[in-house]
């Protein structure tokens, strides 16, 4: 009994120490990639592409180009076909505001977003939706955006920017990324800072996206000593 009751007081001092280890981890899993913009898709609204956009995709660290599907939370920014710069991911189990684009915002704007962003993924067949949808994201964080629109297009767009507002606290948004562009990596320099984007990962909720994922080598470390540490505590109590 007293055995169990000390193998018991170790084990829950060994929680704290987990838990520390998988945040360091979530928050390792940031990584950066090289984006060059395509093209800004064929759909149309108020005179602006309103996407998603087709971009390459490159780790920073190096290896395949993918392409890569995304749409625009920006509307204050422009970008241009075959401009490239390097880009922050960030995934909502691990958001630090001050690192997004839009870092005076709030947690529920981008939460806003994420909940926009996965319904136009939904919906690519529909391109007056995705448009709507579309200029509802940009005016999360720039209102202004809908004065590009009239009538009907106007009225839906507000639709569904009141929705987002509505509906962003029931969402699970574990499968949206974040990517904030890096000032001073565009090229051509000329071209000025980019916009930031949000896509699907993996792929199959966003039609043809290709927003693969793979954990830093770092993130991977942290996991394996938290659970080496583990099993080496329970190692030793056994013994």
């Amino acid at each position: 009994m007293v055995y169990l009751r000390g193998l018991m007081r170790l084990y829950l001092r060994a929680i704290p120490l987990l838990l520390v280890l998988l945040a360091a981890a979530a928050t390792a899993s940031a990584d950066t990639v090289q984006l060059t913009l395509v093209n800004g898709g064929s759909n149309v609204l108020g005179g602006v592409y309103v996407g998603p956009y087709n971009f390459n995709s490159t780790p920073s660290g190096g290896g395949s180009s993918v392409p890569l599907q995304l749409v625009c939370d920006d509307y204050s920014h422009d970008v241009y076909p075959g401009e490239t710069w390097t880009a922050t991911t960030s995934s909502y189990s691990a958001l630090s505001l001050s690192q997004l684009q839009f870092s005076g915002s709030t947690l529920q704007s981008y939460e806003e977003a994420a909940w926009l962003t996965q319904q136009i993924f939904s919906n690519l067949s529909n391109q007056q939706l995705v448009g709507w949808m579309q200029y509802a994201l940009w005016a999360i964080f720039t209102p202004s955006a809908l004065s590009n629109l009239s009538g009907n297009d106007l009225t839906q767009a507000q639709y569904w920017l009141g929705q987002a507002g509505l509906n962003f606290g029931s969402g699970n948004y574990s499968d949206v990324v974040i990517y904030t562009p890096t000032p001073g990596t565009e090229k051509p320099a000329g071209d000025g800072l980019p916009q930031e984007y949000l896509g699907i990962d993996p792929p199959g909720g966003g039609g043809s996206t290709n927003n693969n994922t793979v954990p830093e080598p770092g993130t991977l470390l942290l996991l394996g000593a938290g659970l080496t540490g583990m099993i080496s505590l329970r190692r030793k109590l056994s013994c």
